[in-house]
């Protein structure tokens, strides 16, 4: 067999990093975790009001790539008949970015999370195995109009209830065949929420308790057959998080240790992660998706990309071997996709996209592109490998070995754009905003707005008078 050559165009950078854990306090399955949340909001309630630049800057880039996002999402069929039923008894004051309706708060929260997800392209952090920013951005968007808050003061409030999120969303685990959105994302919805209104950390703390005791149970199956009502699981958790807020404001009575419950009855305290005290913004370590599909199909992809660099044809190819990180073979399995969010959780799909069209955007999802006999072709040949001895812990990459004939070539993927370390840069940010709004004016008058304009600024839905 003739040797295997380093493509020449193969990405260069370093594996992604995993975490660094010398901060991290383990949570037994015993310990009671309202205390470590009061502790939290005690600190994100003092440490708020001088939010470091960098973690301000993070948060416009969340709210631009959120809504970006889920402008995007709410163009497909799907969300856009979603839409039209929500409007016969949802109608309210408040608008949706790409669309003429305007939803009451808890519907139109839900519209922004559904929309945001739709394409998979969004936010994310890796430790929590989740998108802690996207309930907290669709809940807070709700609420612009009748607060009328600062940009600063939505700045602070997305950060707070990022790192109410990301924590519980490190910690607590869910069970096989449960999926994490619908779940903690909630959490986080209700402290943003509570914090923009001017509550406590005592009502944030009363909020999230509230939460807890109306948790949903969120199932993977849809995930696996492709059922796109999957992707009401962050609205519900905007929605839940708008309602926890909503009763520890109005003063409802909440339980005390209904995290605890959550943990024990219904996640898995035996596979519990840790908690990361105070003193740590988790929203630096978010990422940031240059792709449109989940996090795990970006390594495989980008390395295929360095296929195109060599100009050769795709049809040539007659084997391709994909070797990654066995986390990503727990979620995208995925094999001969009949529906896009099947494929956006396809390892197979995803190589094989990058390796037809030179992209993983929402084009390669949708048609003509989806069915391309050539792209399912290549997804055919692709034999995904689980290697935890190139990729142990919490290491992510990819390398792909792909074969015509008697030509092979080796094309090793570490970090991505948009890994922690590796920020995208704001030209990137920008391109990709424009790409999703489809360069609508409103929508780039709107992000110059939010990047632009003076903390004490009022902040605004696009187009508001």
């Amino acid at each position: 067999m003739p040797p295997i050559a380093q493509c020449p165009a193969a990405p260069s950078v370093a594996p992604c990093p995993a975490v660094p854990t010398e901060t991290l306090v383990p949570t037994m399955p015993t310990a009671a975790l309202g205390p470590v949340v009061r502790e939290l909001l005690d600190w994100l309630w003092a440490a708020a009001p001088a939010l470091p630049a960098e973690v301000e800057q993070r948060a416009q880039r969340l709210w631009l790539d959120t809504v970006s996002c889920a402008r995007s999402g709410l163009q497909a069929d799907e969300p856009r008949r979603w839409l039209a039923v929500q409007a016969d008894t949802e109608r309210g004051p408040v608008p949706l970015p790409g669309s003429a309706l305007r939803l009451g708060a808890g519907a139109a929260a839900t519209a922004l999370a559904l929309g945001a997800c739709w394409d998979e392209a969004c936010e994310g952090l890796a430790m929590a195995h989740g998108r802690p920013g996207v309930p907290v951005v669709a809940a807070l968007w709700s609420q612009l109009g009748a607060l009328q808050p600062s940009w600063a003061a939505l700045w602070r409030a997305s950060a707070v209830g990022y790192e109410v999120a990301a924590r519980l969303g490190a910690s607590l685990r869910i069970r096989p065949g449960m999926h994490v959105d619908g779940v903690w994302g909630a959490f986080g919805a209700a402290a943003a929420l509570v914090h923009l209104h001017g509550g406590t950390a005592a009502q944030a703390a009363a909020a999230v308790e509230s939460c807890a005791t109306q948790l949903p149970f969120s199932l993977y199956r849809p995930v696996r057959q492709g059922a796109t009502v999957r992707n009401l699981y962050l609205g519900h958790s905007a929605w839940l998080g708008l309602q926890g807020a909503q009763a520890a404001l109005a003063g409802l009575g909440t339980p005390q240790g209904a995290l605890d419950d959550v943990a024990t009855l219904m996640l898995d305290p035996a596979a519990a992660g840790a908690w990361l005290p105070p003193g740590r913004w988790l929203v630096m370590d978010s990422y940031w998706k240059p792709f449109a599909a989940v996090r795990h199909l970006h390594y495989g992809a980008q390395a295929a990309l360095g296929w195109h660099g060599l100009d050769l044809d795709p049809a040539a190819l007659d084997t391709i071997d994909l070797h990654i990180y066995p986390e990503a073979l727990q979620y995208c399995a995925n094999r001969d996709p009949q529906s896009p969010l099947a494929a956006q959780f396809s390892l197979s799909f995803g190589v094989a996209a990058a390796l037809a069209f030179g992209d993983l955007s929402p084009a390669e999802f949708r048609a003509p592109r989806f069915l391309d006999p050539a792209l399912r072709r290549l997804e055919a040949l692709v034999r995904v490998h689980a290697d935890p001895q190139a990729y142990p812990g919490a290491t992510r990459g990819a390398r792909l070995l792909l074969r015509a004939g008697a030509q092979q070539w080796q094309l090793e993927q570490g970090a991505v754009t948009g890994d922690p370390g590796h920020p995208p840069s704001v030209a990137q940010v920008q391109a990709k905003f424009d790409r999703y709004t489809a360069s609508d004016a409103s929508m780039a008058d709107w992000a110059r707005r939010v990047t632009q304009d003076p903390p004490g600024a009022p902040a605004r839905w696009p187009d508001a008078d």
